[in-house]
């Protein structure tokens, strides 16, 4: 099988007042969906503030067992592109009167 143009879009779920821990920032549903109207959505990543400062995103998981394994360079485009969703979600909005 061959699929060609492939979008992928993330889907942030803010982390509210109760936080499963502090540096927990949000969680993210990945929408991956092809010119013919097909998608497969994965949910389950999470965002976290780094110790080194920045960000560290963590692939569907359980102890022991990763749910979702992805090659080196597609990984990074999908973190930078939760990231961006991510610093979009948090911009404020402001309604005008």
């Amino acid at each position: 099988m061959k699929i060609n143009d492939t979008e992928i879009k993330a889907k942030i779920q803010l982390a509210g007042e109760k936080k499963m821990h502090p540096n927990f920032l949000a969680g993210a549903t990945l929408l991956i969906k092809w010119a013919s109207g097909e998608y497969i959505s994965i949910s389950g990543f999470s965002l976290w503030i780094s110790q080194h400062g920045g960000y560290n995103i963590t692939v569907p998981q359980k102890p022991g067992f990763k749910y979702c394994l992805i090659e080196k360079s597609l990984k990074q485009k999908i973190e930078q592109e939760i990231i961006k969703q991510y610093e979009y979600e948090k911009i404020p909005i402001i309604e005008e009167k």
